[in-house]
């Protein structure tokens, strides 16, 4: 709306009823065009769940709905096999009955060799039955060497079927997927003589992709599909499809289906395995590998063009899971991801694997109904190894903040937030960069404990105030903010009020957010605001670009330098090398030194080219913007650079993100 031409369009008396009315025409148009007045919302409600920041290494605020059922857990680990952190649920269409094939590890995987071990209901799942193990290779076999924990299992033509992945002593040296039939869950397993893939015969995919593993069988119309896992640990995990006239085979190359190398949104790294069938689709569920096992999404394709890279889909980004604050899921969910399939009384009943303080396995169940996903209200973050986080999409300067939540540990109230984001390291195991903790002003709460500390340009915090609180099962939290000023309440009590100096102005739009340390667990209720929301923007490190492209420890160094926007970047080292931003919003504006000795850096945006840069100068120049596009939907964006020639610098992307995609 031209606000200019109203006023010079119209009488005194019109303009003096449209100043009065405007506010309220803003109101409704806001809706669509992302800016609005002063509006009271509750983003604890699962309808603005897409407004809150998530990602594989910072957290997941999850509005998930699963409930835990009762007997968790049903196997626990023990010596030698520590690390029983994998299975497959199988819901028996025959006899009725409920089997659970858990893949069983000593601790680290490596020794002894791995073996399936079986667990059967046959009351619905209110007790199990540990049948021993199902599954162990022989020395007279290709599986000689042991490893044979990961199956799935279909029924179909009157016999079960089975494919199941193995390996020799190093099963990272040699090993791939076989396949097996019984008559009955079971057993006796007869397997091939042969087995579907030896990975030490396959040729590379990607230039990097060659170990096969954590395989799910399924039946199709005239075929079976075999949809697998690929890794280039620990830089990069992916999930291939291959088909065959028969669940033997042989079976077709390999095909990469997702994928942190495509040109698509893809948040890194997630590990996939084992996937299910419903309705004729096909869904695989995604779990994170980064320090923290908290972030879950699920895949999904047409069963029968599941093959085919094109017909995937990202179905549901986030919320799909949280961890229970019970000492059987201390680490999260650990292993591959849930295994599930949707029940008859039309529920996803799950097996999951965790582990718990001791660090022993535990293989679990839950359950939600299939078609209500969400919870109506409240969503949980988690810490487990290392800190998670999360953003509010919106941005406030002047707001009232009311917020309820239950805390075990140490969690912290992000006010003003404008550090900037980014793993440690582009690997698996990857924790937020020390960076995260710094540019913002955060009130922690610990076990009736508080602390308003501001965070400057390093990591150690600054205590503005602190005191004590009555620590109780719930707590009630009132924050806020006119201009300067800063006023918080406690359970009704008021802690603190004054002008701390990280909040420097009523103009700076900081963000809000939550972070939970290590050992932590936060249930937030109610997290209501009254203010003027605006557009978030925040800033993505180079760090960040590398994980999501998947980038080879050869293709960057990563440097340190005042160039860069926050002291430290990467140099490519060949032309080719690749780096990819997976983000969410509205808005993109790349940062990058120039100098001398740089060349030219190629951008695509979703898989199209949107500019080339050149990052050539006769002097060198500190990092500033360089390139920006602002009008890109509120959804899923991958930003992916290239060096096309000479050495380029690689620093940050700053994104506009918006309110959310529902």
């Amino acid at each position: 709306m031209n606000i200019g031409l109203l006023k010079s369009q119209t009488p005194p008396w019109h303009r003096h009823f449209l100043a009065r009315l405007f506010p309220i025409i803003c109101l409704v148009a806001n809706a669509n065009l992302g800016a609005s007045a002063v509006t009271l919302c509750d983003y604890a409600e699962a309808r603005h769940r897409d407004d809150w920041l998530r990602h594989p290494v910072y957290g997941d605020p999850s509005f998930d709905s699963f409930q835990r059922l009762p007997g968790n857990p049903i196997h626990r680990g023990a010596p030698p096999f520590e690390w029983p952190v994998n299975g497959f649920f199988f819901p028996d269409p025959q006899s009725r009955n409920l089997y659970v094939f858990v893949g069983d590890y000593g601790k680290g995987y490596m020794t002894p060799p791995s073996r399936c071990l079986l667990y059967r209901s046959n009351n619905h799942g209110h007790t199990w039955t540990n049948l021993g193990p199902v599954l162990h290779g022989e020395k007279a076999m290709f599986d000689r060497g042991g490893h044979t924990p990961d199956v799935s299992v279909v029924f179909a033509e009157n016999r079960y079927h089975m494919v199941y992945d193995w390996g020799e002593a190093d099963f990272n040296a040699e090993g791939g997927l076989a396949y097996a039939w019984a008559d009955r869950p079971e057993g006796p397993w007869h397997r091939a003589p042969e087995p579907i893939t030896r990975n030490s015969t396959l040729s590379k995919l990607s230039d990097r992709y060659q170990r096969t593993y954590a395989a799910t069988l399924l039946r199709r119309t005239n075929d079976w599909l075999i949809l697998g896992m690929m890794d280039h640990a620990p830089n990069s995990w992916a999930l291939f499809a291959m088909t065959a006239p028969r669940p033997e085979g042989p079976y077709s190359e390999r095909r990469l289906v997702r994928h942190v190398e495509g040109d698509y949104f893809h948040p890194p790294l997630l590990e996939f395995f084992p996937a299910f069938a419903h309705e004729g689709a096909v869904y695989a569920p995604a779990t994170s590998v980064a320090l923290n096992r908290n972030f879950n999404v699920l895949f999904k394709a047409p069963l029968e063009r599941a093959e085919d890279p094109a017909a995937w889909s990202l179905f549901q980004h986030g919320s799909l899971w949280h961890a229970a604050d019970h000492e059987s899921e201390f680490f999260g969910i650990w292993g591959q991801t849930f295994s599930g399939a949707v029940m008859p009384d039309g529920h996803l009943r799950v097996m999951f694997p965790s582990r718990d303080r001791d660090g022993r396995g535990t293989i679990n169940l839950a359950q939600r109904l299939w078609d209500r996903p969400f919870r109506k209200s409240g969503f949980v973050l988690s810490g487990h190894a290392g800190p998670s986080l999360t953003l509010l999409r919106p941005a406030y300067a002047n707001f009232t903040l009311n917020t309820e939540l239950q805390l075990r540990g140490t969690a912290r109230l992000l006010l003003n937030y404008t550090a900037p984001l980014g793993p440690n390291a582009p690997t698996s195991d990857a924790t937020l960069h020390p960076l995260s903790n710094t540019r913002h002003l955060g009130l922690e709460l610990a076990s009736g404990q508080w602390r308003l500390c501001r965070f400057d340009t390093v990591e150690s915090a600054t205590v503005v105030a602190s005191g004590k609180f009555l620590d109780q099962t719930r707590l009630r939290l009132k924050v806020k903010r006119v201009e300067d000023r800063l006023t918080i309440e406690l359970n009704h009590r008021e802690l603190w009020s004054g002008q701390p100096q990280a909040l420097t102005g009523a103009s700076d739009l900081g963000l809000l957010g939550w972070r939970v340390e290590a050992n932590s667990h936060l249930t937030v209720e109610k997290f209501s605001i009254q203010g003027e929301p605006a557009a978030g923007r925040t800033m993505f490190l180079q760090t960040e670009a590398l994980l999501g492209a998947g980038a080879a420890p050869g293709d960057w160094d990563q440097v340190e330098g005042q160039q860069f926007r926050f002291g430290s970047g990467a140099l490519s080292r060949t032309s080719g090398a690749r780096a990819k931003w997976n983000v969410i919003g509205t808005g993109l504006r790349i940062w990058s030194p120039r100098g001398p000795h740089y060349g030219t850096l190629e951008v695509l945006v979703d898989g199209r080219v949107a500019a080339t840069l050149d990052l050539h100068s006769t002097v060198a120049n500190d990092s500033a913007p360089l390139w920006e596009v602002n009008d890109l939907p509120g959804t899923f964006h991958a930003v992916a650079v290239t060096a096309q020639s000479g050495r380029v610098p690689l620093d940050c992307l700053e994104v506009w993100m918006g309110r959310g995609t529902r």
